[in-house]
């Protein structure tokens, strides 16, 4: 997010002064047509005075003689010359400010940031795994204890050897009364921290309003996924 947002800024940095420099060079030129069209209409305007009288020929006039100027036409002059300056510029300010929007855009979008997240993603294979592709953990042992109106569960979970890394796995208990209605839940997390691939960890899950509890459910998940698992106990192997 910070790179981002120091992107964004350069970008709309560069974008206000190319839009000075554009705004300058506009007005600098135009200032030049300008001056360019007064000194020409100055010029045509002297041309229409009327001559002076001759003078004697015993007076020696030592001045150039004033050349007929040819009157241009003003617009096709300022076109000719501002254009042709102003052009070039004009493009060349609008071709950096293009590159650099575009280049904030694609920095921005949200597949750029998809590919980002990702690959952060994939940095991390613990992060990587999904519901989809983790080996399922093994339940080795389950059993309950009640204290009044507690329900104490507890077992010893197993990540396979052919499975990956879990960090912060939780053990969720659902609470069921006899008729299949819903009562309570609870949760833990496992005594281990990191589920290293062949790993064992125990269990332990307090659960308070279960005076009228029929049966109960465990599952697993992490802070973010549901954890599948299936059950090794010895009386068959079935989910639990």
């Amino acid at each position: 997010m910070l790179f981002l947002l120091l992107v964004t800024l350069i970008s709309m940095l560069l974008a206000v002064i190319m839009s000075v420099i554009a705004w300058r060079a506009a007005q600098e030129e135009k200032r030049r047509s300008d001056a360019r069209i007064a000194a020409l209409a100055a010029e045509i305007h002297d041309t229409d005075r009327p001559h002076a009288a001759p003078r004697a020929e015993a007076d020696l006039d030592l001045r150039r003689p004033v050349e007929t100027p040819v009157s241009l036409p003003v617009t096709g002059l300022f076109e000719t010359s501002g254009a042709a300056r102003t052009g070039p510029r004009l493009a060349t300010v609008v071709g950096i400010g293009l590159l650099v929007s575009a280049a904030t855009a694609h920095v921005a979008s949200p597949a750029n940031l998809e590919n980002r997240a990702n690959q952060a993603s994939s940095a991390n294979p613990a992060n990587h795994a999904t519901s989809e592709n983790l080996v399922p953990l093994e339940l080795l042992a389950l059993g309950h204890e009640r204290n009044g109106d507690r329900l104490m569960v507890r077992g010893v979970v197993r990540n396979p050897s052919a499975g990956r890394e879990i960090d912060r796995v939780i053990a969720v208990v659902f609470l069921y009364n006899r008729d299949g209605g819903f009562l309570a839940s609870g949760r833990a997390a496992i005594e281990s921290t990191a589920l290293v691939p062949g790993g064992e960890s125990g269990f332990i899950v307090v659960v308070p309003g279960a005076s009228n509890v029929g049966r109960y459910r465990v599952s697993f998940r992490t802070e973010d996924r549901v954890v599948p698992h299936v059950d090794r106990r010895d009386r068959g192997q079935e989910k639990s």
